[in-house]
């Protein structure tokens, strides 16, 4: 499998094309708190509700691996807990019903039998469905971004395939793909990379590693984003994408914004999809593929 991999992209970093001035680095800041990071109240019986069959199902996004999502008994964080979701909790139904209290939006859910409220903005729509390894991983990875730490990357990058990055959905010979020993020697540096051709005017892109991370990775906050797909593709345009024929074992996880300007009518939408591939039963991450509107 492995040299079928190999021969879709380079595993190594192509040649800088030379200096320029130096760009401020990304800003590396704490994550947000999870809702759970201070002391809930103790549990209380949980209610049965009337679930809705409307084909919608949620996952917990923007949760550390070491927190929980609390469900409420009441749409108000002073109300009863009627117990926690996991952080890669998946497949959440809802009863339909929404309220806003205390500037929060509710939603109200069932999951593996336990009902209650939840704040909606660590909930995205799902669309497919992966093992929690992979949703695990994706959820690491996503926080490392956020950040722009990659060295909260390293222990699941493949360790020959590397990691590549592609600017949009089709995936070119010449995408840039560097191993984790790199990344960590890439941040703040002012060499310039040529990362492909931007859509449009076909000019090359060349931004050095941590304007490229602005641009084509960490656009958007994608540790929360709107729609997660599991190895279901959520975003639309004229790119191919091809992933599929380069990584044919490979499984991805797309986070995903349906849009921000409603004068675009949805053409501002914003992806980023990360690839992983299996070798001995363990799961590596090989590719982020950045998405958007191409023409």
């Amino acid at each position: 499998m492995l040299a079928a991999l190999a021969a879709g992209c380079s595993l190594r970093a192509n040649e800088p094309v030379g200096p320029t001035q130096n760009t401020p680095p990304a800003t590396s800041t704490p994550l947000p708190p999870s809702p759970s990071a201070t002391p809930a109240p103790s549990p209380t019986s949980t209610p049965t509700f009337q679930l809705i069959d409307s084909g919608l199902l949620y996952i917990v996004v923007g949760i550390d691996l070491d927190q929980a999502l609390p469900v409420y008994l009441e749409p108000s964080p002073a109300s009863g807990i009627a117990g926690e979701i996991p952080p890669t909790g998946n497949s959440i139904q809802t009863t339909g019903l929404e309220t806003t209290t205390e500037d929060i939006s509710w939603l109200q859910i069932e999951y593996q039998g336990l009902g209650g409220w939840v704040d909606q903005s660590f909930l995205a729509t799902q669309e497919g469905s992966l093992p929690e390894e992979l949703i695990a991983l994706a959820h690491t990875a996503a926080a490392g971004l956020k950040i722009a730490d990659y060295s909260r990357l390293e222990g699941i990058i493949h360790p020959q395939i590397c990691l590549r990055f592609s600017p949009y959905p089709y995936l070119q010979p010449s995408d840039q793909t560097f191993c984790p020993d790199q990344l960590s020697q890439l941040k703040g540096t002012s060499t310039l990379y040529t990362w492909g051709r931007y859509d449009g005017s076909g000019k090359p892109i060349e931004l050095t590693f941590d304007d490229y991370h602005q641009r084509f990775v960490y656009d958007q906050d994608y540790y929360q984003p709107e729609i997660v797909g599991l190895n279901q593709e959520v975003s639309s345009g004229n790119a191919i994408n091809n992933i599929p024929e380069i990584y044919p074992d490979g499984l991805f996880v797309e986070y995903y914004f349906s849009g921000f300007d409603p004068q675009y009518g949805g053409m501002d939408w914003r992806s980023l999809r990360m690839v992983f591939v299996q070798e001995n039963d363990v799961w590596y991450l090989v590719a982020l593929v950045h998405g958007e509107w191409t023409i």
